[in-house]
């Protein structure tokens, strides 16, 4: 079975949407994308910054009350995490679109 080939930008949406999903392991992020867990963890080695945003972890009773303006800007990261979720799907389809093309 021939190795696929992924373009650079591919690898790095992918590695940039894993960085920016807090609470999502490289198993789940993998899965989605249709990638082998070691290949991922390979691309977060050569084109990760090491960097994981925190938020959206397990919540204290404490953050229950969120201020409004708090509560914007989670939803601003969740929207923002979201359409790079949807650019990166639309670019796998697309070349996987052209890879049936006989």
């Amino acid at each position: 079975m021939p190795s696929k080939t992924y373009t650079e930008e591919f690898k790095r949406d992918a590695v940039a949407l894993y960085e920016n999903s807090p609470g999502a392991s490289i198993q789940t992020i993998a899965a989605d994308l249709g990638i082998n867990r070691a290949t991922l963890h390979n691309w977060l080695k050569k084109y990760g910054t090491g960097a994981r945003t925190k938020t959206g972890t397990a919540e204290s009773p404490s953050s229950m009350s969120v201020t409004e303006a708090e509560r914007i800007r989670q939803l601003e990261r969740e929207v923002s995490r979201l359409r790079e979720e949807r650019d990166i799907l639309r670019k796998a389809a697309k070349y996987f679109a052209e890879e049936t093309n006989w």
